[in-house]
């Protein structure tokens, strides 16, 4: 790699994101409060004269390399890789935005690419959505053009990662209308996220809700979720914040047919314990109650990070 740092080109960065409210909801027209994490994913580009190539290398959060790729330019025809996969989809994402921007790699010249994430790729922050707007930026095209057909989401990561502030997000005729807020509650120092030490699959997810849940969801499903989510950010007290979540929590369990996370696995404690995106896997979050933090331990669960460890603020 250090053979392509004098010729520095281009860097592009962006925050990762935490669904909080709306979930499945917001497919269905609800509104979804999310928020921009601190930790997010870079990409820099460097020129290079030693091939008509494009050489990509992905870096995790401790700097070890977990993908590469070689694809021939300008046809992008894969030359090597580490996981086929991977570079498959990396292949499509680049190919969709050359047809978008014709411009875009449209001629042979060598071209490095590292990608960084700062998070652990099993945390559900958005190494996808956080790629496909780096990309975009990249491209100079609209993330969401990029996004296409291909992914049954709401597209809200995209929206929060590429304003990189706190958004109320909606879809009204199939398209985002997004919101920036402020989002800073006075008692943020009660707050935290907890992983539960595995990822969950959103794309499965999603597929399955739209296959076996949508048809469970009334319009009072979708108004009180819409009511919930306008309201939090306006919380004075904790005790409101709360009492908001655990509303939310039991219209989500009851459309999905599903027992809360808090019911399955922490049924004794004392605080909140709110799913965040697709339930079942990544991060939740977590209003502190004293001896939280041995109390999660000793379940087994150790990465537990505070709101201002883990939420972006401008």
């Amino acid at each position: 790699m250090h053979r392509y740092r004098r010729r520095y080109r281009r860097f592009f960065y962006s925050h990762g994101k935490l669904l909080l409210t709306g979930e499945y909801c917001i497919l269905c027209g609800a509104c979804g409060l999310a928020l921009p994490t601190i930790k997010g994913q870079s990409l820099t580009i460097f020129r290079h004269n030693l091939s008509s190539v494009l050489h990509w290398k992905s870096y995790d959060e401790i700097n070890q390399p977990w993908f590469e790729g070689v694809f021939q330019l300008p046809s992008l025809d894969i030359c090597y890789e580490t996981e086929k996969n991977t570079a498959l989809k990396l292949r499509d994402l680049l190919l969709k935005s050359k047809k978008i921007q014709k411009n875009f790699l449209s001629n042979s010249l060598g071209i490095y690419v590292k990608t960084q994430l700062e998070f652990p790729i099993d945390w559900g922050l958005g190494s996808s959505s956080t790629l496909i707007n780096n990309i975009s930026k990249w491209a100079k095209i609209d993330p969401y053009m990029l996004l296409g057909n291909n992914f049954s989401g709401s597209g809200y990561d995209l929206a929060c990662v590429s304003i990189s502030k706190p958004i109320i997000y909606k879809l009204w005729n199939q398209k985002p209308h997004v919101i920036p807020i402020e989002f800073n509650p006075p008692f943020k120092d009660k707050l935290f996220f907890l992983h539960l030490n595995k990822k969950q699959n959103t794309c499965d997810e999603i597929r399955y809700f739209r296959s076996n849940i949508i048809s469970n969801i009334s319009h009072e499903n979708i108004e009180n979720i819409s009511y919930i989510t306008q309201k939090i950010p306006f919380c004075k007290t904790l005790k409101e914040f709360e009492e908001l979540l655990l509303k939310h929590e039991k219209i989500i369990s009851k459309i999905l047919n599903l027992p809360t996370i808090k019911e399955i696995y922490f049924p004794d404690y004392l605080g909140v314990v709110k799913s965040l995106g697709a339930w079942g896997g990544d991060f939740v979050l977590i209003s502190s109650r004293k001896g939280m933090k041995h109390y999660f331990s000793n379940k087994g669960f150790d990465t537990l990070i505070s709101f201002d460890e883990m939420i972006f603020k401008i």
